[in-house]
């Protein structure tokens, strides 16, 4: 498996030091993960190789080496900031960030050592459930929060947030990974990489200075995951979205507040939108910001305050110059921890600067907490100032595009090739959505007039049974009946035969038609009026008809719960695909809302 799958990985039972390895974890661009034995202590860790892909190799005695000799000083800046960046992270003791353990320089590349955490990541369990409920997201959501704020007040981004590198522990706690060397370039120090995960990465990652990203980026990330995990799908790329702004069209992306409405609340809605805006300046500048926006002023001045006093005890201060080693953690053993107040012009060490900002005492919280942010927020612009910003930045990113030289024609092609096929996979997705859609609409149609032709049947042979049904025999008695002359039947006899011979015209057959023809023409109110009244008595295709106009919004307020109620009255009456489209419905709502529809489709229920 390794072989095949990681050709560039080292095999299994190959020592480092003291260090056994088990098998390959995953592979990124700028290295290899994998599952180890501390035989010192006999228990499983976590060893991050260092392996950048483009610029070194592996060689047959497992030693890594750049793949020229142009290429050596952009490995060794590399594995010199792998090195920095393990050392400054071990300090950091957050139980939801990625604890390392330690660093060693082995293979003539380095080995970051970190706690194996049992469990899934948070891709597979989307990919599992689909959807989360806002319970259920806050839950990873906060904690994921408090940990990434120990580490921007550090002056340290992540700049790789999406489900893939969001743990998911056994007893169902997150935890952030991956802070390897994938945050930066293997070019010079003040560029950062332009290797991004499409959908998860903002605007500025394609293509940007150090100088333009910060917190911001990373609430990005953390706003696309939340995205996925109330839409089911990622939202569109940065490229995209940016190709209809240069092009003057609307937004490609879908809000999540038009997306989620009814099934979370407007303010945690609002504050995922408000994370996904386009231009860096227009989102929440720093996580402290964020938390407010989604829990409200006193809940989130709470758990900052939890977040403060672990990061003034805990966080490094890190080196100006990337080559430097950080200081020692003070009072790592200390038990107490005091937060004090910083200096009205202070400047915390790190990559950009920190601003204090004073909060009030909240809920019976003493005295005054300092917090340090990035940047002050910007006035709002309006709606007019908003768009003229995000033209004037992307005219300014369109002039660094042509004349930086760093960024050349193959990597553009590169870039246009992965919008290219992303819309062409979009395009084939949405195709094939709805070609199942009217291969299902049309199975139910089909499997509805196969009924209704069986019951016309046998209302046919039911009625002309009289007519041509033969004689019962007759038991002769001992003495034979005296003979009976021939009587032609009278009129009014032979009437009754023969109006039961043709069968009687169905009135709700003909409703249902006038009301599906009024829908398929788009007439919804009209399609509507017409086929409600036939739910109601049962028809179990009105009922269908019913619950995909709640659904999708069709002429009336799109209405998860109300089509969920349509789908099992369907479905209790026999309809395969009225349960399939209940079922669709049932991931979208909560527990408590499925109970309560529960209780209305009973009471509509027959007796």
């Amino acid at each position: 498996m390794t072989e095949q799958a990681y050709p560039d990985a080292l095999q299994p039972q190959y020592r480092l030091h003291w260090y056994t390895i088990e098998r390959v974890l995953g592979q990124g661009g700028f290295g290899i993960t994998y599952l180890a034995r501390d035989t010192n202590l006999d228990q499983l860790v976590a060893i991050k190789e260092y392996l950048p892909v483009e610029v070194a190799t592996r060689r047959p005695d497992a030693t890594v080496r750049s793949r020229n000799e142009g290429q050596r000083e952009r490995y060794r800046w590399g594995l010199d900031r792998f090195i920095q960046e393990a050392r400054t992270l071990a300090r950091f003791d957050h139980p939801n960030i990625v604890r390392v353990h330690s660093v060693f320089e082995f293979n003539g590349t380095a080995y970051m050592v970190m706690r194996f955490e049992e469990g899934d990541n948070l891709a597979s369990l989307l990919e599992r459930r689909g959807t989360l409920s806002e319970r259920d997201l806050l839950r990873i959501l906060m904690p994921i929060l408090d940990g990434l704020e120990l580490v921007h007040n550090a002056g340290f981004i992540h700049r790789d947030i999406k489900p893939d590198n969001i743990h998911i522990r056994s007893d169902g706690s997150p935890v952030l990974l991956d802070f390897g060397s994938a945050r930066h370039s293997l070019g010079k120090a003040q560029t950062l990489t332009i290797l991004v995960a499409p959908g998860y990465a903002p605007f500025e990652q394609y293509y940007s200075s150090s100088e333009n990203q910060g917190p911001w980026t990373d609430i990005y990330g953390l706003g696309a995951t939340c995205y996925r995990a109330i839409a089911g799908i990622a939202p569109m790329d940065a490229i995209t979205r940016s190709k209809g702004i240069l092009g003057s069209t609307r937004e490609v992306l879908v809000p999540a507040r038009n997306i989620g409405s009814g099934r979370y609340s407007t303010q945690l809605l609002a504050a995922i939108d408000h994370s996904l805006e386009f231009s860096e300046k227009n989102r929440p500048q720093t996580v402290a910001e964020w938390r407010r926006e989604i829990l409200g002023e006193t809940a989130a001045t709470s758990a900052a305050s939890a977040t403060l006093e672990k990061s003034a005890s805990q966080a490094p201060q890190p080196a100006a110059q990337p080559s430097a080693t950080p200081p020692a953690s003070p009072n790592a053993g200390a038990t107490a921890h005091v937060v004090t107040p910083l200096p009205q012009n202070a400047v915390v060490p790190g990559r950009w600067p920190i601003a204090p900002i004073a909060w009030a005492t909240v809920g019976g919280i003493a005295g005054a907490i300092a917090i340090a942010i990035f940047f002050w927020p910007s006035p709002d612009p309006g709606p007019q100032g908003k768009i003229e910003q995000i033209q004037k930045e992307l005219d300014q990113t369109r002039e660094r595009l042509e004349k930086d030289r760093a960024l050349d024609a193959k990597t553009r092609e590169k870039l246009l090739a992965l919008l290219e096929a992303q819309e062409e996979a979009k395009r084939r997705q949405e195709e094939q959505v709805h070609l199942a859609e009217q291969k299902r609409i049309a199975e139910e149609k089909r499997r509805d007039d196969e009924r209704k032709r069986k019951i016309a049947e046998e209302k046919a042979r039911a009625a002309a049974a009289p007519a041509t049904k033969p004689a019962p025999p007759v038991v002769v008695a001992t003495r034979p009946p005296p003979p009976v002359l021939p009587v032609e039947p009278e009129p009014s006899e032979a009437a009754p035969v023969v109006a039961l011979a043709k069968p009687k015209p169905d009135p709700q057959a003909e409703q249902l038609k006038r009301g599906e023809a009024a829908l398929a023409r788009g007439e919804y109110e009209e399609a509507h009026r017409i086929l409600t009244p036939l739910a109601k008595d049962g028809n179990s295709r009105a009922q269908i008809r019913l619950a995909e106009m709640y659904a999708f919004g069709q002429g009336v307020k799109q209405n998860t719960i109300q089509s969920y109620i349509w789908y099992s009255l369907a479905a209790r009456g026999g309809s395969t695909g009225a349960a399939a489209g209940r079922d669709r419905m049932a991931s979208r709502l909560q527990p408590a809302e499925i109970r309560q529809a529960e209780k209305v489709v009973e009471s509509m229920q027959p007796r």
